[in-house]
């Protein structure tokens, strides 16, 4: 099971600080590229489930992840979320084609991992905003956030997907359902590799 909330409007470099201060671990920097797929009649997304091809620094993951309606809390996001490691992402994505599922939409981000009080946080910069998200169980996020100074008025239950069409209604934008950087945008990210600032997530699939 995963168990997570998100908290909007929150400042990274400040909690960057926090979670020193608290003595918390850093696992890792990195920059993700994610293919989400479905049929054509979008299935899969009307059942609530995401099936995903992400690759973050060579490696390449096949997740699938599903809303558990009868365990939904009001205070976080529970879904039944089962993942591997694959070997090539295209003939991932031919045999996925093969069944029935082509890409959908495509999200990039990159993420700051840290590890606090049993909990996974994660510092998540994505072409529409920053945000921040705390994964574990209920009562250990509750624990965690606290302790970071994270403001429940600023928590969501909602999905990327959702947050970014929210951000675009907001700008007046037409609806896009992909969100990824500019062009210039990437290549500043990417070429911060080169000076040891991005850093590689451990093995499993995160």
């Amino acid at each position: 099971m995963e168990i997570e909330i998100k908290y909007l409007d929150v400042d990274h470099d400040s909690l960057r600080q926090s979670l020193a201060d608290q003595g918390a671990s850093k696992v890792g920097r990195w920059f993700e590229s994610n293919i989400v797929f479905d049929d054509a009649s979008r299935s899969l997304k009307a059942a609530g489930t995401l099936l995903r091809l992400r690759e973050k620094f060579g490696r390449v993951v096949l997740t699938l992840k599903r809303t558990v309606g009868d365990t939904a809390s009001a205070n976080a996001k529970i879904c039944d979320e089962t993942e591997t490691d694959v070997a090539d992402a295209k003939n991932m994505a031919a045999i996925l084609a093969g069944l029935g599922f082509t890409p959908a939409l495509r999200y990039e981000k990159v993420r700051e991992k840290w590890s606090l009080l049993g909990c996974e946080v994660c510092l998540d910069t994505l072409p529409f905003g920053d945000f921040v998200e705390v994964e574990g169980t209920e009562d250990d996020i509750d624990t965690c956030s606290r302790a970071l100074g994270l403001a429940r008025g600023n928590a969501s239950t909602a999905t990327y997907h959702d947050l970014n069409r929210q951000a675009r209604e907001a700008r007046g934008e037409t609806p896009d359902e992909s969100f990824v950087f500019t062009d210039e945008v990437k290549a500043r990210l990417l070429a911060r590799r080169a000076t040891d600032m991005f850093e590689a997530p451990p093995s499993t699939g995160g």
